[in-house]
């Protein structure tokens, strides 16, 4: 994400001044740099170096977390009629909380009804990265012809992805409507769902009224199918689920074999907390870009008929504290805390059916929710309040004010660091100040303050102290923005940041 304001110029005068050096000198220089970034403590710094297979699991204390006050949102979510069956809450990466029902653990299987609807945005954005879709103002037509001519004809793929298709649908879960629910009619009777949502018209102009509709997003799933050539969850797993190391997953399809992409993706808490890292980490994992960064940033901004929703994600603030959130019936959630380095995600009771998961005859058979048979399907809480129980998880956190990040470098890497500021016409002191005043604009208003550098011992090491003051937000948010970061990447990550920062500016200088 670019930044507004100081942030960007920041940006423009660091390449400005790299382009000083050869091409090959600063490819070279930069991948030692970046070598070295991550020999000294790239673990530190949870942006793209989440866990690919193993997660860690701290103790709360580790990331500035107060476990007594954490451990209030475990009492509220864990009172029995709230119905919780696992909560996973994650910090700068690792694990720092894992709750469960007392018969049931990491590996149990957990559904996600809606959240799958945020699965299937991200589908769509890689699908669109790689050419595969034209973007996110084509015809809803070029994919369902026989629209054309009808109270269809205008839609287009934003606006299924912001629930804005105009489709006279009822998304009523309450039994009592069962004769007039779109939804209930498409889980409790219908072989074909997609043709069924492709048979309704529309009841209002699309673009113009927000309605949220499993249908809409039951219709991304002929949608990808027909741009990538093969089905939504083979297609999922393929770039979604195996770059996330998400090996305990199944994807439920109808009885003709349409990926259910509005719901119904049956993976672990942990597995979805993973989804959140994704998001939180601007679509990276490892040293994959898996889902785009500009499809992350427009999918958490608000859409022109809600200021609630993206595409397919929803939109709030707990405590003035923004977050985004992926939501399912009966109680899935999978938040994400930008400012706070965080994702939390919680699980209601589920009893997996024994099956394949192909909903044939269809999907209430095998995942009746809201306790309609007990002992099987889903168990949504009896009330639920985001509120209440993300407030202690976010009141534990007690970041220190001031936070020295030491960079240690060693041997040849030493050397290539201060011949790189020496490249620059600085010292590393110099090199670094810039770096910061740069990106965070008034220094009254947070920074940071680069020590001495300590000389080289006789094995050629060196190292840099960075202090790092908190600031207030709205710095440290543009300053997160203009890096590409995290506000609680930026103060947790702490030195690397800059010298991430000058790779990437070395990239962009050649084009990668």
């Amino acid at each position: 994400m670019a930044g507004p304001g100081a942030g960007s110029k920041g940006v423009a005068n660091m390449v400005s001044t790299v382009r000083r050096w050869s091409a090959t000198a600063c490819v070279v220089t930069a991948a030692m740099l970046c070598a070295s970034v991550v020999a000294v403590g790239a673990a530190d710094v949870p942006d793209g170096s989440a866990p690919v297979s193993a997660w860690p699991v701290v103790p709360a204390e580790t990331h500035n977390m107060d476990p007594d006050v954490l451990e209030g949102a475990r009492t509220y979510a864990f009172v029995p009629t709230r119905n919780t069956q696992g909560v996973v809450v994650v910090r700068h990466g690792d694990i720092v909380a894992e709750w469960y029902a007392e018969d049931r653990d990491q590996d149990s299987w957990a559904t996600s009804w809606s959240i799958a609807k945020s699965f299937a945005s991200a589908l769509v954005g890689i699908a669109i990265d790689e050419g595969l879709i034209a973007g996110v103002d084509v015809p809803m037509t070029d994919y369902y012809p026989e629209w054309e001519g009808t109270t269809r004809e205008t839609m287009t793929l934003r606006h299924v992805l912001t629930m804005s298709s105009g489709l006279d649908w009822s998304e009523s879960y309450n039994p009592s409507t069962a004769a007039t629910s779109n939804i209930i009619r498409m889980v409790a009777q219908e072989l074909d769902q997609l043709a069924y949502v492709r048979s309704i018209e529309a009841d209002a102009t699309p673009g113009t009224r927000f309605r949220y509709s499993s249908g809409d997003s039951m219709l991304l799933s002929g949608v990808i199918e027909q741009a990538t050539g093969m089905p939504a969850h083979e297609y999922a797993q393929d770039k979604l689920f195996d770059p996330l190391g998400i090996d305990q997953i199944e994807q439920w399809r109808d009885a003709v074999g349409n990926t259910l992409t509005y719901c119904c993706v049956d993976t672990t808490t942990r597995g979805f907390a993973r989804f959140g890292q994704l998001y939180l980490q601007d679509g990276r994992w490892g040293d994959e870009q898996v889902v785009p960064s500009s499809w992350v940033a427009a999918s958490v901004t608000p859409s022109a008929t809600s200021a609630g929703y993206g595409y397919q994600w929803w939109l709030n603030s707990v405590g003035g504290i923004p977050y985004f959130s992926a939501r399912g019936h009966d109680g899935q959630f999978v938040y994400v805390v930008p400012s706070l380095d965080l994702v939390v995600a919680r699980n209601g009771t589920y009893h997996k059916a024994d099956a394949e998961p192909i909903a044939d005859p269809n999907l209430f058979v095998y995942i009746p929710p809201q306790n309609l048979i007990p002992g099987s399907g889903t168990v949504g809480p009896s009330s639920w309040s985001d509120g209440q129980f993300l407030a202690p998880i976010i009141d534990s956190i007690d970041d220190p004010d001031e936070v020295t990040y030491t960079a240690r470098y060693s041997g040849q890497s030493c050397a290539f660091i201060v011949g790189f500021a020496a490249g620059l016409g600085m010292s590393p002191e110099e090199m670094i100040r810039m770096g910061v005043e740069g990106f965070r604009g008034v220094a009254d208003a947070g920074g940071a303050t680069p020590q001495p550098t300590a000389p080289a011992n006789d094995e050629g090491d060196c190292e840099f102290d960075v202090v790092w003051h908190a600031g207030d937000d709205p710095a440290l948010q543009a300053a997160a923005d203009a890096w590409g970061v995290s506000v609680g990447q930026l103060h947790h990550g702490g030195g690397l940041v800059v010298v991430r920062l000058i790779y990437r500016a070395l990239l962009a200088q050649q084009g990668g």
